[in-house]
């Protein structure tokens, strides 16, 4: 497409498909809403995929991790080698989110905190034993990292 061309714009002309073309019509758009700290944490309860954001000497670094709750905590575990541990008793921001492409809903929820990394054996046992947490990357994960929510924060789009 020429500079200053829309997909939209390009629909009737020879040779240039639409985005659109040959897809089925969008579904109706949803009102975004502000989620309470209790229906952020709900979000948050199941665990799984999110990722931890922070402030590096290299600049604004988001790095994937697996996580549990534990309380109101967001626990990861993480390598002593990593960027991840070196900065585990720092601020830090966490986001989780969820898409549905075809019905056009989903939501996030953004946690801003400090890191602090769990160094206390019988707390270390205790998240063991009760979070099930398990990495996805092959090697030794033995940091414990306990994120403590200052302020939580999500929106979500979904029918009225």
């Amino acid at each position: 497409m020429a500079t200053g061309t829309s997909a939209a714009s390009s629909a009737g002309t020879p040779g240039v498909l639409s985005v659109r073309e040959g897809l089925p019509a969008r579904p109706s758009v949803h009102p975004l809403r502000t989620l309470s700290a209790e229906e952020c944490f709900d979000r948050l309860e199941p665990g799984g995929i999110g990722r931890v954001g922070f402030a590096s000497a290299e600049g604004v670094v988001m790095l994937p991790v697996n996580y549990a709750i534990s309380g109101k905590s967001v626990i990861f575990r993480t390598a002593p080698d990593t960027l991840l541990a070196l900065y585990a008793d720092a601020h830090l921001s966490f986001e989780v989110d969820y898409f549905d492409d075809e019905r056009h809903e989903g939501w996030s929820v953004l946690v801003q905190g400090h890191a602090q990394q769990v160094t206390s054996e019988p707390e270390v046992s205790y998240l063991e034993e009760t979070t099930g947490l398990q990495p996805w990357a092959a090697g030794p994960r033995d940091v414990y990292v306990r994120i403590a929510p200052i302020r939580i924060t999500g929106r979500s789009v979904a029918p009225g």
